[in-house]
């Protein structure tokens, strides 16, 4: 079995506060777009599970990585065992705001519900809930990725409301040479309060509403984030954004030749690595 799972950015995000259990209060739009990782999984025969990973600048032990913990987790709440040869090729920056690893741990669990589904009728082995769950205990952005589309998020970022309607946009992603620690970010962020959010049903709207609270605090430390902000702005997006906590920016854009001859002009300038996509209405795995 394969999958792709998609990166997030995010247009809108508000952080309003720390809560009593230490996180952050967030309100926030994710968005897919249109830039994968890929998982592969096949069964074995030597009664363990063999994980390799490909163009990733992961540190750490194999175990830690997102996906392995989503196997762990999955393998603890079912009884089930996952010999299996899991092969994730990353194509998704790492720690650059874009949800590629809560991605893999949601597209994980979401291939291991199917793969150990109790016959070929059923859609998987754990209700939609307790994969919720589960999801939620590696992180709080992955239940977002087990059926990603554009989403409303209000707490910690577990309580998700999707849109109805929401605009479609071309996007270049710029990931600058350094990565930033979502912990480190969140320690030095501003907070504010607002209780009347911002209501998106086209393009102008999100023009009007675009905001990152991060950015208050991003820019002072590193003013290079500012300067690709006015770069795609000059370069014709209608808006643009550090997503999530960085250390990646994007440009949004109304057209898809306005994003190529964009593309153009900031692919020369060896800022980084430079990403083209759009956003995405839903994005399913199988």
């Amino acid at each position: 079995m394969k999958i792709i799972t998609p990166a997030k950015i995010n247009p809108i995000l508000y952080i309003l506060g720390k809560r009593k259990d230490g996180l952050h209060e967030l309100y926030m739009h994710m968005v897919p777009v249109g830039l994968y990782d890929i998982i592969k999984f096949s069964q074995n025969n030597v009664k363990k599970l063999n994980f390799r990973i490909r163009g990733s600048t992961f540190i750490g032990k194999h175990k830690e990585n997102l996906v392995i913990r989503a196997v762990r987790l999955f393998e603890k709440i079912t009884g089930k065992k996952a010999y299996l040869d899991i092969f994730l090729e990353k194509h998704i920056p790492s720690s650059a705001g874009l949800g590629g690893g809560s991605g893999n741990a949601a597209g994980t669990l979401c291939a291991l519900n199917y793969i150990y589904r109790d016959s070929s009728k059923t859609r998987g082995l754990l209700s939609p809930s307790k994969l919720y769950e589960i999801a939620l205990e590696l992180g709080s952005d992955v239940p977002f990725f087990l059926k990603p589309c554009p989403t409303e998020v209000f707490g910690r970022g577990e309580k998700l409301i999707p849109f109805k309607h929401y605009p479609k946009f071309f996007v270049i992603i710029i990931k600058p040479h350094f990565s930033i620690s979502t912990l480190e970010a969140y320690k030095k962020c501003q907070t504010q309060e607002e209780l009347i959010f911002p209501t998106v049903k086209s393009i102008d709207d999100l023009e009007t509403h675009m905001y990152n609270q991060f950015e208050k605090s991003l820019f002072n430390q590193y003013s290079i984030l500012s300067e690709m902000k006015s770069l795609l702005l000059k370069n014709g997006a209608f808006g643009a954004l550090v997503s999530g906590s960085g250390s990646a920016v994007f440009g949004a854009f109304r057209e898809k030749n306005l994003q190529n001859q964009a593309y153009k002009k900031i692919s020369c300038l060896q800022i980084g690595k430079i990403f083209s996509c759009e956003t995405l209405a839903v994005h399913c795995y199988f």
